[in-house]
């Protein structure tokens, strides 16, 4: 996977470079102190979410934006960076890797606890070791670094890294009192005037020796350094079963280091992208990303083609006559998906694609999500549909039925008439409620006692129970109420649970009630033995739709 994902990711990089990534890059909080000639700028980064653009929230001391000095920072600052805590290049409490910044959190200044401090001979080994790189000493590191030797041995590098150390050293007390006076809470971050060059050239020396997940495993083949992966891989001790324990080499595969730092750099594109799915290079690969691990890949699949406007628009028909609810057509996808997520998933389905189910949700909600979000993912991100029409044909009414469960009457609706639209524009037949609507009240108003069909029997069913719940004082619980019937898993039950409830509120209904009396006797005649399951949806049409025995004979 990481191979083709890279193959996309190296044609963007060698026409755009590390601007593909430095065009994103966002400076984290902090106070920011630019050396030239010895003479120190501050400035301060607060990130504010509801700015738009992240050059605005460079600011110096007074409060004045700074944005004409943020590339600058970016640049040097990326450079700059350590590729993470396990990869520190001599104290972890210096976030830095090359001898023209330095990066420490305000803490380490003002900790109470003497373990979290910064030593000030810390900083001092620190410089030292990246004048000569001597503590690195194992045989892989010192192989590595023999291609910087010349550069390592120049004295005006070495002279210019003690300069920058004493610069340091005699103001590092004062830099940290600014910090601390402008209520500074994440990072000091120092940088010296140099070519970008410069840092480029630094940064290049510690990628060598740690670019590889564990330089002991590189070899050296044909003037080409090969090495483990850092990218989700490791071979340490606490994780042996990766190893293969049979072979001469024991990692599973190897890269060169320039490939392992394309494999950074991917890493470095991926978390600094605003969504979590993306489409790099002319959307031929779709890609999600764990937010929590920057190089943590959940899901990736090539696409053949992308889908923003739907082939034919989906008519979405009121077919349950909602009060003040107009008939509305969809024509792009991510509009079916914003629907989709609204009316079946009561907006718990898109931040749910991937991994756990929030755990708040219903046992039975939360299972519908994880046998469903597949198929909404291959429709609404990898644009294939094949299991989308299926899965609202197979769960389409167990979302109604959630939704019923939760006293979300309006959302059952919606999601009865959302299932209903999506078969129809796919071509099936759905139920014609207005016409058995019509031809119950015919059969009801002229005592007609021809026995029902099933449709007409589960329709005639839902009506009857939900007119008999609405007698109850308590009809504001009807999810409680209509449980039994839907617990019914044959007619033969459900119309004892009609029985039951009729006894209970007779004394509510009026004996010339000749609708709602004539109804009862139809379903009580009924001797087939259907699965309810089979007919839900005709059940939920009855218990959803405008009720027959609150309709007047004028208005029928």
């Amino acid at each position: 996977m990481i191979n083709d994902v890279l193959e996309v990711f190296q044609k963007e990089y060698e026409k755009y470079g590390d601007k593909l990534i430095l065009d994103n890059y966002i400076l984290k909080d902090g106070l920011y102190v630019k050396v030239d000639n010895e003479i120190a700028e501050y400035f301060i980064v607060i990130n504010d979410k509801k700015e738009s653009n992240n050059r605005h929230c460079l600011k110096d001391l007074e409060g004045n934006i700074r944005s004409d000095l943020y590339d600058w920072f970016v640049m040097r600052d990326y450079y700059s960076e350590w590729l993470n805590a396990n990869k520190a290049f001599y104290d972890k409490k210096i976030h830095n890797i090359n001898y023209l910044s330095l990066f420490v959190k305000v803490d380490s200044f003002f900790s109470d606890s003497k373990d979290k401090l910064l030593q000030k001979e810390s900083i001092k080994q620190h410089y030292k070791n990246l004048c000569n790189y001597k503590k690195f000493e194992k045989p892989k590191e010192i192989e590595s670094l023999n291609q910087f030797q010349n550069y390592l041995k120049d004295r005006k590098r070495r002279k210019d890294i003690i300069s920058k150390y004493r610069f340091i050293a005699k103001n590092i007390d004062d830099i940290a009192n600014i910090a601390k006076d402008n209520q500074v809470k994440n990072y000091i971050k120092i940088f010296f005037e140099a070519p970008i060059e410069q840092y480029q050239q630094e940064s290049s020396i510690y990628y060598s020796i740690k670019i590889f997940n564990d330089i002991g495993y590189s070899q050296k083949i044909d003037n080409l350094i090969y090495g483990l992966s850092d990218s989700n891989m490791g071979l340490n001790a606490k994780k042996p079963f990766l190893a293969h324990k049979n072979r001469k080499l024991q990692t599973p595969f190897m890269i060169t280091d320039t490939q392992a730092l394309l494999v950074k750099k991917f890493f470095d594109w991926l978390k600094l992208q605003d969504g979590k799915y993306k489409y790099p290079n002319g959307d031929k690969f779709f890609i999600h990303r764990d937010f929590k691990e920057k190089d943590v890949i959940l899901d990736f699949d090539y696409l053949p083609i992308k889908i923003e406007k739907l082939e034919k628009p989906i008519l979405i028909t009121n077919f349950l006559q909602i009060k003040d609810k107009e008939d509305y057509e969809i024509k792009e996808l991510f509009v079916l998906e914003e629907k989709i997520d609204k009316i079946f998933y009561n907006a718990q389905l898109t931040s749910n694609y991937y991994g756990d189910v929030y755990n708040k949700l219903n046992k039975s909600f939360a299972n519908l999500i994880y046998v469903t979000r597949d198929a909404m993912v291959n429709y609404f991100k990898k644009f294939d549909e094949r299991e989308f029409y299926q899965v609202v044909k197979k769960y389409g009414t167990s979302f109604v039925i959630e939704h019923l469960r939760q006293n979300r009457d309006y959302k059952a609706k919606e999601s009865l008439n959302l299932k209903f639209s999506l078969l129809q524009h796919k071509g099936e037949k759905v139920m014609d409620i207005k016409s058995m609507q019509e031809k119950m009240i015919k059969k009801l108003e002229t005592s007609n006692y021809d026995s029902l069909t099933s449709d007409e029997f589960f329709y005639l069913s839902g009506q009857v129970a939900k007119y008999l719940m609405s007698q109850s004082e308590a009809f504001s619980k009807n999810a409680d109420m209509l449980e039994p019937f839907l617990r019914a898993n044959n007619a033969q039950k459900l119309k004892k649970s009609i029985d039951a409830d009729f006894f209970k509120y007779k004394h509510k209904i009026q004996l010339n009630h000749y609708r709602f009396n004539n109804a009862v006797a139809l379903i009580m005649a009924y001797e087939e033995d259907d699965k309810l399951s089979y007919f839900m949806d005709n059940f939920l049409v009855g218990v959803l739709s405008k009720n027959l025995f609150y309709i007047k004979k004028e208005d029928d």
